[in-house]
This record gives structure tokens, sequence and C-alpha cells, in this order.
């Protein structure tokens, strides 16, 4: 038998997800006018040094008859979540869209493949799916946070009456998330590692390597829709391995080849904007051919998201975590 909601329940989910999100996020101020080059303000200063992590409310999978309450807790927690100063949370329409990519359907459980995938397409950092189901005179509705990019799985509970009330439920539970989130946030997001620190991570790899293949490096890149020389990509994969003994070749200022070739493209495209913070989603692609016989030593992609002050500046970040997780990979192919 369908359970019985209160009017004040009814209510709640009557009104849009976009409008409880305008409601929380009021005292935010408007959009930030930051722009690449110009002045950083204390505020957007300080937003970026407490991170903030992009995530997205998967529907909840139900017993049969509490199956149409699946939706509504996505509703609700990407509602309330959405007022949380750590989060950016993706739009519903976007994340169904991308369960439709995965002919996932709109409800059920998700493994972490899954999980990666529609993180991925729809750029949140961490997804949170879950179940409700009857013990007794209780419903329990179980969350599961995912990060997406770690793998890392955390969990959270809360009960109440088949009769009770969903929304006070649901807000419940989005305390609890965020505040999960906002204490393992590092260990749910893979922060990507600085290039110095990849190379001197990868140094004890290279002693008593000899005849280094040269290499060259070329990665078409397209930052926030701008083709015009952005080298991000391509910079940081070079510096990499250069800094391990690789000697680099420019394709355009020499004649000779190259023993290894490197090629690739790198896009970024703008995902959401949540006062002073911008994220935005990437994608790098590369692939390692050896120039004498035409040998395809590696062909691989990174996914990444990242979060800063502008569009470009997050774009170039997100470039450069891809690239730089690719890189790492590279040095491993090249010597083997």
């Amino acid at each position: 038998m369908k359970t019985i909601y209160t009017l004040a329940v009814l209510a709640a989910l009557s009104m849009p997800a976009a409008a409880f999100a305008e409601e929380a996020a009021m005292d935010a101020g408007p959009p930030p006018k930051t722009e690449a080059g110009a002045a950083v303000t204390p505020q957007a200063a300080a937003a970026v040094a407490d991170p903030a992590y992009t995530a997205a409310v998967l529907p909840f999978a139900a017993d049969k008859d509490f199956d149409e309450m699946g939706p509504q807790v996505q509703l609700l927690l990407t509602a309330f979540l959405s007022a949380s100063p750590s989060l950016m949370m993706v739009e519903r329409a976007e994340v169904d869209k991308a369960l439709s990519e995965v002919e996932l359907g709109k409800s059920g459980t998700v493994d972490q493949e899954t999980a990666a995938k529609v993180g991925h397409l729809v750029g949140a950092q961490v997804l949170v799916t879950g179940r409700i189901f009857q013990v007794q005179k209780d419903l329990m509705v179980v969350a599961k946070i995912i990060g997406v990019e770690t793998g890392r799985v955390y969990g959270e509970t809360v009960s109440m009456s088949v009769r009770g009330n969903i929304k006070d439920a649901a807000q419940e539970l989005s305390d609890k998330i965020a505040a999960d989130v906002a204490k393992n946030g590092e260990k749910l997001i893979a922060r990507g590692s600085d290039k110095e620190d990849i190379v001197a991570k990868l140094k004890p790899l290279m002693e008593g390597k000899k005849n280094l293949p040269t290499v060259s490096v070329t990665i078409d890149a397209m930052n926030i829709g701008r083709t015009d020389t952005d080298t991000t990509a391509q910079t940081e994969i070079a510096y990499i391995l250069q800094n391990l003994g690789f000697t680099i070749v420019d394709p355009m200022a020499s004649n000779k080849k190259a023993d290894v070739e490197v090629t690739g493209n790198a896009v970024s495209e703008f995902a959401m904007r949540k006062g002073n913070l911008v994220s935005a989603k990437a994608n790098v692609e590369i692939k390692a051919i050896r120039h004498k016989d035409g040998t395809m030593l590696m062909t691989d992609r990174e996914p990444t998201v990242a979060v800063e002050l502008s569009p470009e500046s997050a774009g170039k970040l997100a470039q450069a975590k891809g690239a730089s997780a690719l890189a790492e990979r590279l040095v491993k192919a090249l010597t083997k």
C-alpha cells in the first residue's frame, strides 16, 4: 500500500529543486566577474582556500511499495545539499541524461564503474546514491557517498516511520552527507599530484636507465571553447618527461624525428558556477607511437574535474590534472 504523505511533504515536493537552490544560495551574492588576469577579491580567495567539490545525487532504489520515493529523495537531497558551501550540485536533468546514456535507468544500484561513468559525464567528483526499504514499522533511507576519482565509499543512514515526513528525513540525511564530504573530502577526491611531486615519485624508477628514447609531445587543446595557444597539457607532460631525463624534441623547430611521438588532445568545458567558484570538466587523450616501426606503445585517456575562480582557470587546472596522471603512466610505458 502506498505511503500517505502529509500536506507539508507534498508542498515541499511541489517546489522545483532550482527554487530550493535559489533560496538556499540567496546570501551567496551575485556571480563574480573574475576573469583571467583580473584582480581576485578577498572573498573569492577565501572561497578557493576552502575546498569545494562537485556532486550529483542519483535516484534512490526503493522497495516496491515505496518506489515513488526514490526520485523524491533525489530531488530533496539535491535541493538541501545545494545549500552546503562545500558542494556544487549538478542539476537533476543532467543526471537523468547521464543515466540514460549509461542505460542505468532512473533507479537501481550503482557499482564503482558505473559511478565513474556517470560522474565523468556530468562533471561530478562525488556521487550520492542509495536505497529505501522497510524494517517493521520504519523506513530506512541508506545513502552511499562515492568518490568518483578515488573509489572511496562512505555511508549514512536515517530512519522514519512509514507515514513520516520524507522532507525531514531527507534534510537529516543531507546534513550527514554534507558533514561527511567536508570531513573526508581529501579522501574522496583525487587532487592530482603537482608535476614536481610526480617527478620526485618517479625518480627511483629512472635509476640505471640509459639510452632513453627522444620524445616529441604535441597535444591539441581547447579550453572552454578557445583553441588559441593553450599548451597546458602539452607543457605538463613535456616538463615531467624532461625532468626525468628524456630529451624532448620540438617538431616545429627540428627536422629530426623523435624516437617516440606523443600526440593527443585535451578539451575542457564549463560545468557549473556557485558563488565565487566555477567548475570545469576536462578530458585528455594521448597516444605514444615508436617512430621507427609504428608500434603504439600506449593509448590512454583521463577525464578530470577542477574548481577555480574563473572558467579559464578551472579548465586549465582540469587539463593539467589529466595530463599529469597520463604522464605518470607514459613514463612507465616508455621504460618497460
